[in-house]
């Protein structure tokens, strides 16, 4: 039976349409003497025509027929075939080029050491002039040795090999032929491999290239397509990528034919494209299709596929169908080496699948397997190592040995912790080691809790969170001076790589002691004169956790902080009082409680646009997740709180926690929302930042109301959208926001404050006012998250843009600017959609626009989750503020505000629906 070649999910196929702008439709289409085109065809034929000869043709034809054999063999990568077919016809007249493929082909599919040696003689001698009757030969020699110095591990030779194929090609060939491309895309791609940077330029540069030159539909697009789909998925654009793959995937089939096995890698790659995208059961549907042609692919890389596929149903939560997928893959590699990594790799994740399913005797012992096949490959600070540590550690923790858990995981986390701790760390490395481990911090505090080492535990679960803010805040300014804590900071980082440089030279005998002595002296200076000049910068940049002794110190006694953890298929929640310190733990079907937390988010979201219709929002769900954080457990620790603190990653910082609904939700009744019983604030730290030194003279200062459309939103209008930065004057204007800036400013029984709206309300406006002399900031605008609109890579709030955009004025006050400001706020509203939100691709859900303010200078925040509508906007901040500035607590304020909406006393349509009450969040400093 044929499988069609064509899944695609409908999101896949509309992100193929919006590609489509990148790849031309040219009217020309490939010439017929292009040796690319067709090549699976053309092999057959000739392979036919010299089965059909029987030996009748003269010589003269026989070559020629088998040399068209042999380069279509060749570019169609069927070393094998090319090589035999040479070996059977060498006798014969072949054509220069067949002379070359099949020298080729020997160099990848001969076992014969003399042979190879030959062939990469013969073709060296093909570089030094061009060749009148086959102009590619000179080329394709230089790669065919850049393709067998790959086969040898000889990165440097195959990059120079490369790089001579693509010069020589530009030497011999027309600057139109499509041969071009396949050069130059063969030397990017591999000099990634050695210079990252270069690589890339050298990549972009074949994309233009292609651009110019190929047809529409020419197979060559599929190693240009398929080295953009490897970027994209490499910076988390899976869609993008996705998108990519199928194009590649349809081209492919159709050139190739559908049971190709040049299919695979592709298909596989799709596969991981549509399961980032969370499309797993499409991502599935590929990868069982890619078995289809893996034909004679080696057992080793059969075995990783089912490994995929392992992965992709236990995303599902099919656990036993993935245990049966690993076992399969353990099975094809019996014979093979039993020291490669693949058995461990696999029986690591056979051996988590198995203490999921309560399987503990097996899974202990394919754990010890795992442990100690990982252990003789690879060092202990090594990435792969470090998350399959993880891994086999939680396996350990489940089936009944979670002291050796304990003890896999100690000292990997101690390591990762100096790491992300290093206020002198460049920032895209703490990012990347906020980013690989804040899961390992997140396993360890409930490795920790299940042997009650609650000190390690509770350290670990603020690293959990805390790596989401190393990620949000490592490229933070330092407040009032920026570039010059830049410039210092970058002195200091270059002083550290100056000793390290040193000490290596020191080692290997090209540098005294004396050397590495300044080296020392220079670092420890340059360290000292930037904590020296700003003095603040390891609390704003890499905040430490407290021990439990600090944070229950810091806590009245109607306060919790509460910490929840989602560890695959077990709920952890610890909470500390200023008396206790307790925790729980709830199992669940695997990877369920992010999905149902997802599911609540799109509910809310529903919700928020729906005018008053409450059935839009998931009560239950909200009341499962409640069920599974807050057990009985926890009671006793919570009797007598009244406010709960929750950090600002983890699960829940997707949602507002006061939306959980604590009792079992009634058709027609308005649910017991969790805001009921308690105030709930956000902490993105538990130990605060220094508060300002000055104390503001003025009271108010409200920007916003930004110049744009001259058509309006409605008054429930969402302040948000998916835009182009072109675009930013046609977003509707926000009829709302100057009534509520204008109602905050009144709140205020003093007289002196500040409204930039309209056209002051720009950039270099809000630069030239004096904020920091205000105690309470509003801005009421649209919000942005990072990435939501082409070339904003961090939050951004908008104002009025300028006619002419520049870099330093163009409509978007970005996080970075922010950060940059000096303020002393007491309190920062930013009545805006999506302020709560991260850099929209992943990163920390509070980290974005929070930590700018408060880096700043300023205390407390009052942010919004998801697009709020703007009537409601202007209530709840206007009413928070008001009952704050009464002397109220301000997360007692916002919830008093809330408790008014869902009483249905606020005189809002719609306002007991959680959508429109729902979004704002207390961000304490």
């Amino acid at each position: 039976m044929k499988h069609r070649i064509t899944l695609c999910s409908t999101r896949t196929v509309i992100a193929a349409t919006l590609l489509a702008f990148a790849f031309p439709a040219h009217s020309a289409q490939p010439a017929e003497d292009d040796l690319f085109l067709g090549t699976v065809a053309r092999y057959e034929a000739a392979v036919a025509s010299l089965k059909e000869s029987g030996g009748d043709l003269a010589p003269q034809q026989i070559g020629a027929i088998a040399s068209r054999a042999i380069i279509a063999a060749y570019f169609s990568e069927r070393y094998d075939a090319a090589a035999d077919l040479y070996s059977r016809y060498r006798d014969k007249p072949l054509d220069t080029l067949a002379v070359v493929t099949g020298l080729g082909a020997i160099l990848q599919a001969s076992s014969d050491a003399d042979a190879k040696a030959a062939a990469r003689k013969r073709l060296a001698a093909y570089a030094t002039q061009p060749v009148p009757d086959a102009p590619l030969a000179p080329a394709v020699s230089q790669a065919a040795l850049g393709a067998d110095a790959m086969l040898r591990d000889d990165l440097p030779g195959a990059v120079a090999f490369f790089r001579k194929a693509m010069e020589l090609a530009q030497r011999d060939l027309p600057a139109d032929d499509p041969a071009q491309v396949m050069f130059a895309n063969a030397y990017g791609r591999h000099l990634q491999y050695a210079d990252r940077t270069a690589g890339r330029t050298a990549v972009e540069r074949t994309e233009r290239l292609a651009l110019d030159i190929l047809p529409e539909g020419h197979p060559l697009w599929i190693n240009v397509w398929y080295d953009m789909a490897a970027r994209s998925q490499a910076a988390g654009r899976f869609s993008e990528a996705a998108a990519i793959y199928a194009r590649i995937t349809d081209l492919a089939a159709r050139e190739w034919g559908q049971d190709d096995r040049r299919l695979y890698p592709i298909l596989q790659y799709r596969a991981v494209a549509l399961s980032g995208l969370g499309e797993r059961q499409t991502a599935l549907d590929i990868a069982r299709l890619a078995i289809t042609v893996e034909g004679s692919q080696p057992m080793g890389d059969r075995a990783m596929h089912r490994e995929l596929i392992g992965g992709l149903l236990l995303g599902e939560g099919q656990i036993e169908e993935a245990t049966a997928s690993y076992r399969e893959g353990l099975a094809l590699l019996d014979g093979t080496d039993p020291d490669d990594l693949r058995w461990a790799f696999i029986q690591s994740r056979l051996a988590r699948t198995l203490s999921v399913l309560g399987q503990d005797a097996e899974a202990l012992e394919m754990a010890k397997k795992a442990e100690a096949g990982f252990a003789a490959k690879l060092p202990a600070t090594h990435p792969a190592r470090i998350t399959t540590d993880a891994m086999i550690a939680k396996a350990f923790a489940r089936s009944g040995d979670p002291a050796h858990a304990y003890d896999m995981l100690e000292k990997i986390v101690a390591t990762n912790e100096s790491k992300m701790l290093d206020a002198y760390a460049r920032s895209q490395d703490v990012r990347s080691v906020a980013a690989a481990n804040n899961t390992l911090f997140r396993d360890f505090a409930w490795v920790a809790l299940k042997n009650a080492r609650m000190e390690q535990a509770w350290r670990a679960a603020q690293l959990a969170t805390l790596g989401e803010l190393a990620m949000s805040s490592a490229k933070l300014g330092y407040p009032g001076d920026a570039e010059g804590f830049r410039k210092a900071l970058e002195g200091v980082q270059a002083a550290r790589t100056a000793e390290a440089d040193t000490r290596q030279k020191l080692a290997d005998g090209k540098a005294s002691a004396n050397a590495l002595a300044a080296a020392i002296d220079h670092r420890e200076t340059a360290e000292r004169q930037l904590d020296s000049d700003f003095p603040r910068h390891a609390e704003i940049l890499r905040p430490t956790p407290l021990t439990l002794a600090e944070t229950q110190a810091g806590l009245s006694d109607t306060e919790a902080v509460v910490i929840p953890l989602v560890v695959e298929d077990r709920n952890v929640t610890l909470v500390v009082t200023s008396n206790a310190v307790i925790w729980q733990e709830s199992t669940s079907p695997y990877n369920s409680t992010t999905a149902l937390i997802r599911q609540l988010r799109a509910s809310l979201e529903e919700a928020s646009v729906a005018d008053g219709d409450a059935d839009r929002f998931d009560s239950a769900a909200a009341h499962e997740i409640y069920r599974r954080f807050f057990g009985p457990a926890l009671a006793p620790a919570l009797t007598g709180i009244t406010k709960l603190i929750f950090p600002a990653g983890g699960p829940l910082a997707q949602i507002p926690p006061s939306v959980l609904v604590s009792e079992t939700p009634v058709a027609g009744k308005t649910p017991r929302f969790l805001i009921r019983d308690y105030a709930i604030a956000v902490r993105p730290s538990l130990r605060p930042l220094a508060p300002p030194k000055k104390t503001p003279a003025h009271a108010f200062a409200g920007i916003g109301a930004p110049a744009l459309s001259a058509k309006n939103g409605d008054a429930r209008s969402l302040r948000g959208m998916d835009i182009d930065i072109k675009a930013l004057r046609a977003l509707p204007s926000l009829p709302g926001s100057l009534a509520e800036l204008t109602a905050m400013r009144n709140a205020f029984a003093r007289d002196d404050a500040l409204l930039l709206t309209g056209e002051q309300a720009t950039e270099a406006g809000v630069r030239a006012a004096p904020l920091g002399d205000y105690r309470v900031l509003a801005f009421s605008t649209h919000g942005l998250v990072g990435g939501q609109i082409r070339d904003l890579a961090e939050p951004a709030l908008v104002l009025t843009p300028p006619d002419a955009p520049t870099s330093a004025e163009d409509g978007l006050l970005t996080a970075s600017e922010i950060a940059a400001m000096d303020l002393a706020a007491d309190w920062v509203i930013l009545s805006a959609c999506n302020t709560a939100a991260g850099d929209g691709r992943g990163g920390a859900t509070y980290g974005g626009l929070a930590r700018a303010f408060q880096v700043a200078g300023a205390h407390s925040l009052l942010l919004s989750h998801w697009p709020v509508r703007d009537d409601a906007a202007a209530f709840l901040s206007v009413e928070t503020l008001r009952r704050a500035e009464t002397g109220a607590d301000r997360a007692q304020a916002l919830r008093e505000a809330q408790l008014q909406m869902i009483t249905d006393h606020a005189g809002i349509p719609g306002e007991v629906n959680p959508g429109v009450w729902g979004p704002f969040v207390l961000i304490e400093g």
